[in-house]
């Protein structure tokens, strides 16, 4: 089996029918539609609300073994709290992911920060905080001020065996540094597309130079993680088989979404 999961930053998008959900889907179809074609997903909803553990359990059955999720701890503890105080949101957080963890399911958990959020300010707050979750939690951060970009963050990371994550953003990129077994990495792009149908602008030099990254100071990592936001390119399913492509890897089979339960291909509708 390959060494990356590349997936899509969330499933729950209206946009993607017509196009890689049948256009009469219904939202509770969304993720099982999706994991006929992804092995991985990042969970962008946890950003904003913590999720109930009911709903987590529901994620986990609808998706079939060896499908893996990565959870954003939510913003009231990285963006609001900034990791200060934040015990109760974090305990809330974690209780909710445990369907995820018996199922076997749960990936890196990411901590996603501001650009505000500096070395300088910030920086005790974060060693603390990491010292202080589950030591077999595994943990993606994604810290997008220059400041970070130093070697003491990197040996912080690394005695916590957390991955730096490699995003690129409006802000820029991130240096391509490995401090884990595995790579995560998050390829964003700048947030002026609003609509997320089709593919509406050519993000392939950018795909390749991340390629180059995971064959290159990648090599190492036992997995490779790789999230697609819509606003890369407009579509991000487009943007995961283009990756794909560039790695030499199997490309996702989009068509798999719009499929009936059973079918081989299109033809069979």
């Amino acid at each position: 089996m390959s060494r990356y999961l590349l997936g899509c930053a969330g499933w729950g998008y209206d946009d993607w029918r017509g196009g890689f959900y049948p256009a009469g889907a219904p939202p509770a179809e969304y993720l099982e539609r999706y994991a006929r074609v992804f092995r991985f997903a990042e969970v962008d909803s946890s950003h904003y609300a913590v999720p109930r553990r009911e709903q987590v359990a529901r994620w986990a059955l609808a998706t079939p073994p060896g499908f893996t999720f990565a959870p954003k701890f939510p913003g009231d503890v990285t963006h609001r709290a900034r990791l200060r105080d934040a015990e109760d949101p974090t305990d809330e957080f974690l209780a909710a992911l445990a369907p995820l963890r018996t199922s076997g399911k749960l990936g890196p958990v990411v901590l996603q920060f501001p650009p505000a959020f500096t070395r300088g300010n910030d920086g005790a707050a974060l060693h603390a905080y990491l010292d202080g979750l589950p030591r077999d939690l595994a943990l993606a951060v994604e810290l997008r001020h220059p400041s970070w970009w130093v070697p003491a963050t990197y040996r912080a990371l690394e005695a916590r065996g957390a991955a730096l994550v490699w995003s690129v953003t409006e802000h820029g990129r991130s240096p391509p540094v490995v401090t884990a077994p595995f790579v995560y990495a998050r390829l964003v792009g700048d947030r002026a597309l609003s609509r997320f149908d089709r593919v509406q602008r050519d993000a392939s030099p950018e795909i390749r130079y991340w390629a180059r990254r995971f064959e290159d100071e990648g090599r190492s990592a036992e997995r490779v993680f790789a999230v697609l936001n819509n606003h890369l390119m407009g579509f991000a399913p487009a943007s995961a088989r283009l990756l794909a492509e560039a790695l030499g890897d199997a490309p996702p089979d989009l068509g798999a979404a719009l499929r009936g339960p059973g079918q081989r291909s299109l033809a069979g509708l």
